[in-house]
């Protein structure tokens, strides 16, 4: 198992703003720009982001329809792994996490009716956490390569095939505890700003990038960082 805890995340006031996507034009007034700069200091200063991944790889000793079964004895049920992922030897299981201390703040400053703050500070944890997903996700293609084999795109429990029911079983799977997330009896983490990844490691093993990824996602209507992704960054 891999854990790391020595990680930054570091974000720009571009960083943030670019974020707002087709919003960004009227949202970018001096009053919000100063308002970034101050939050993103802060949360320098005061350590409001402490970014944590932990990983594992397990080898898949038989698969079926709609389900995998690794080396310890546990199987995954997800239509999307059967799917994609058919042809893999291994499935690497990623968990990272930004902590709980900007989800306090933010509550926080929502009881005080600081809600502007509370919003912005909000934005800023969840874009560290997508960040850092890209880090987990860049760890785990070097260790595919490590071990010879390529790794796939990532799959997520919540995207459509990829029930939240699984939740549990792939933060185990990951070391989710080591690095303090547990999971809610409805599949939600906690700290809730935390993500789990799935990919899978084999020859020839399909891409995708996260545009598809946030088209397969559970929430997709709600999602303000789905905009980001189609309209303001690269996918």
């Amino acid at each position: 198992m891999g854990v790391i805890t020595n990680l930054r995340v570091p974000l720009s006031i571009e960083d943030v703003t670019h974020a707002w996507g087709a919003r960004r034009g009227k949202l970018a007034s001096p009053r919000m720009l100063a308002l970034v700069a101050e939050l993103l200091e802060r949360a320098e200063t005061e350590n409001w982001l402490q970014p944590a991944v932990s990983f594992q790889v397990w080898p898949i000793v038989e698969h079926g329809p709609g389900w995998m079964e690794l080396s310890n004895g546990s199987r995954l049920k997800a239509r999307l792994l059967s799917h994609y992922l058919r042809g893999a030897s291994h499935l690497a299981l990623g968990i990272c996490t930004v902590g709980a201390a900007v989800e306090n703040r933010v509550s926080e400053w929502f009881a005080a009716s600081e809600r502007l703050r509370a919003v912005v500070l909000d934005d800023i944890g969840s874009l560290a956490l997508y960040r850092l997903s890209d880090q987990i996700e860049a760890l785990l293609q070097k260790e595919a390569e490590a071990r010879g084999l390529e790794a796939s795109g990532v799959l997520s429990p919540g995207e459509d095939g990829f029930e939240l029911t699984e939740q549990a079983k792939v933060a185990e799977l990951a070391g989710g505890k080591s690095i303090g997330i547990s999971i809610t009896s409805t599949g939600m983490m906690i700290p809730r700003k935390s993500l789990s990844m799935v990919m899978g490691f084999g020859a020839q093993m399909p891409k995708w990038g996260r545009g598809e990824r946030c088209a397969r996602c559970g929430a997709r209507e709600r999602c303000p960082h789905r905009q980001q992704v189609l309209v303001g960054a690269p996918v």
